[in-house]
């Protein structure tokens, strides 16, 4: 999976904004905190969820289970407004 093309994200302070470019059926915007936003940086290129938690997990000094929700979280939002190729 990866992050769709249509859509673009920057780095503001603290807080990642996304947003879709005008070939997508989402329109507004969509602000993450500092662990979506990495989460999303992942899916920039093509990669799985595993994958993604693997990476979060060696990162972040928390249980697998929680990376893995907040991962599968992230990534059902994505997937609700059209941002993933699958």
């Amino acid at each position: 999976m990866k992050l769709n093309d249509n859509f673009l994200t920057q780095e503001i302070d603290d807080t990642q904004v996304m947003v879709a470019t005008g070939n997508s059926d989402f329109s507004g915007i969509v602000r993450s905190n500092q662990t979506a936003a990495e989460i999303i940086n992942h899916l920039k290129a093509d990669t799985t969820r595993d994958e993604v938690v693997d990476k979060m997990c060696a990162k972040y000094d928390a249980p697998r289970e929680e990376i893995a929700g907040d991962v599968d979280m992230v990534i059902a939002t994505l997937r609700r407004i059209g941002a993933l190729d699958e």
